[in-house]
């Protein structure tokens, strides 16, 4: 019986090999939750990496229970970022007798420009100021919201705007959002910062927690630089 050779199955074996990374960072080593490669922002027990608008004054935000909840004026990272991926965790609270934006009002801004809205839309048809929207850009895909009174989670994932030697922007910023671990928002172009996000940035910029006056609450915040 002759031998039957393969070169071309060995030779695409060989190559898809030669792409593979050398060595990959393990981010989990058992069963932590959070990546080992994050930023903690926020872990129930302090608002120390966090200012009042360029103050220590982080206003009436308060810990209670290893969650902080908004009040006396939003808060911004110490630290600045661009790309990066934002996991933010929040409880709405029922607000029954308001409507509209008056309904658990509150957002988390990247880079100090792009807002993704927090908002009790639940049961609604979404729209560019619902829950999950880029705020006045792209309405989510679909309502992902729990009903107010429950832990609801976002993952943001920011690709900055892009500037050349010149400082022109040569490409606009881009989004993805899973809403309760729901693609909701798939690579949005924002060409644009969101209303209340000052100018386009070119430099990094920090994560703010928007007080709107509604006793949100957060906990659980962390960020991976990309």
């Amino acid at each position: 019986m002759s031998t039957i050779r393969y070169p071309t199955i060995a030779l695409t074996v060989s190559l898809a090999a030669s792409l593979l990374p050398a060595t990959a960072a393990n981010l989990f080593e058992g069963n932590e939750a959070i990546p080992s490669d994050a930023i903690v922002l926020f872990d129930g027990k302090d608002l120390s990496k966090w200012t009042g608008g360029g103050s220590e004054d982080r206003g009436g935000w308060k810990i209670e229970n290893g969650y902080a909840v908004a009040g006396g004026g939003s808060i911004y990272t110490k630290q600045k970022f661009k790309d990066c991926q934002l996991h933010v965790e929040f409880w709405l609270p029922l607000m029954a007798g308001e409507q509209g934006q008056g309904r658990a009002n509150s957002g988390v801004f990247l880079q100090d420009a792009y807002e993704v809205q927090i908002l009790d839309s639940y049961g609604l048809r979404s729209n560019g100021g619902d829950c999950g929207a880029i705020y006045s850009i792209s309405a989510p895909m679909v309502n992902a919201c729990r009903p107010p009174e429950h832990w609801q989670s976002f993952d943001i994932f920011l690709r900055a705007a892009r500037f050349d030697a010149n400082g022109k922007k040569v490409a606009s910023a881009r989004m993805s959002v899973l809403h309760n671990g729901v693609w909701i928002q798939e690579n949005v172009e924002v060409p644009r910062p969101t209303p209340g996000g000052g100018d386009g940035p070119k430099d990094p910029g920090s994560v703010q927690l928007q007080d709107h006056g509604c006793p949100i609450r957060f906990r659980n915040i962390w960020l991976r630089p990309l």
